[in-house]
């Protein structure tokens, strides 16, 4: 385990890539789109170089929200997506839920495209 002295432990953090999807990029307007990309980038290249686990989902891959960006995956490899199946918000599905939880990791890193809407606790 690393000294941590009160930061952010990665052997006992999970990142949660909520939503990165090209069709609801274009709905951003707080932030520069390229900029949107280069920071998910960030945080999938950090999670590799720190072995930090990384669960991915997301809304309707199929229709207009798209797919997740490529990026997400190739820059985290390990990276493990569950499906939705029909939920809007991520913590409606059983299996991201499951998975979450199964990683055993306590501190749970969130990132998500519309916040208020695929990650709102139940």
């Amino acid at each position: 385990m690393f000294a941590t002295n009160g930061m952010l432990d990665p052997e006992d953090s999970v990142i949660l890539l909520i939503d990165h999807q090209s069709g609801l990029f274009n709905t951003v307007r707080d932030i520069a789109i390229p900029d949107l990309r280069n920071y998910v980038i960030a945080i999938a290249k950090t999670a590799t170089m720190l072995n930090i686990p990384v669960i991915t989902t997301a809304s309707v891959p199929d229709g207009p929200n798209g797919p997740l960006i490529p990026e997400v995956h190739k820059y985290a490899p390990h990276a493990q997506y569950v499906p939705r199946t029909g939920q809007i918000n991520a913590w409606d599905n059983p299996l991201f839920v499951e998975a979450i939880e199964k990683t055993g990791r306590k501190t749970v890193i969130i990132a998500g495209t519309l916040t208020s809407v695929c990650m709102a606790f139940p």
